[in-house]
């Protein structure tokens, strides 16, 4: 999938009935995740995007993963299965700015700057320990902690460090928190919606 620009996103997403937040540095986050179901590389997108007061548009279209990696495929966590967050909706104020190093009462994620899961979030479990993600089967609604996080500064593999978190490299990643402090800097809070979007929304 070629990287889309932040104006189709945002097509895609109201088409099918999303919200594009459109007030002054309220952010629209989310994730495409694409069709490869076997990729252990960081071949999805993530995506951040703010209007300014003057009617002007910030956004980022960044490459990253929202799947869990190989190791953690081969390997569940939980017994179930590996988490996989659903496309195709979108989850509101899901996802707490937290960042540790400024704030100790925060956790983060182990810790670090995170986009932290505070409500619950549909889920598949792939629970057949092979390569291949599941997009199907039978569907959970909870708290998995799948947050949105820094993996690292290469960006090859993404192996353990997801379990089912998307995120991508910290470069990227600080791109994004750089985003959702503009939007708490503004008074709009620090809980942000997550569209999940797949490849064949964009067809």
């Amino acid at each position: 999938m070629r990287r889309p620009s932040i104006e189709k996103i945002h097509e895609v997403m109201i088409k099918n009935g999303m919200k594009v937040f459109q007030n002054p540095y309220s952010v629209t986050l989310g994730g495409i995740r694409t069709s490869d179901n076997k990729s252990n590389e960081f071949n999805d997108y993530l995506f951040a995007s703010f209007f300014t007061p003057d009617g002007g548009l910030v956004s980022f279209v960044l490459d990253g993963t929202t799947d869990a990696g190989l190791y953690y495929r081969l390997n569940p966590m939980n017994v179930d299965g590996t988490a996989i967050i659903q496309h195709g909706k979108q989850y509101r104020g899901v996802y707490q700015y937290q960042n540790p190093k400024t704030n100790p009462k925060q956790r983060g994620h182990k810790g670090q700057e995170a986009f932290r899961q505070v409500k619950a979030m549909d889920y598949w479990r792939d629970a057949d320990r092979d390569k291949y993600l599941e997009f199907d089967g039978e569907e959970y609604t909870d708290i998995f902690a799948t947050n949105g996080h820094d993996m690292g500064t290469r960006g090859a593999e993404v192996n353990k460090w997801s379990a089912g978190c998307w995120g991508g490299t910290q470069s990227n990643m600080d791109l994004l928190y750089w985003v959702a402090r503009k939007q708490i800097q503004n008074g709009h809070g620090d809980l942000f919606s997550f569209a999940m979007l797949y490849e064949k929304m964009f067809d």
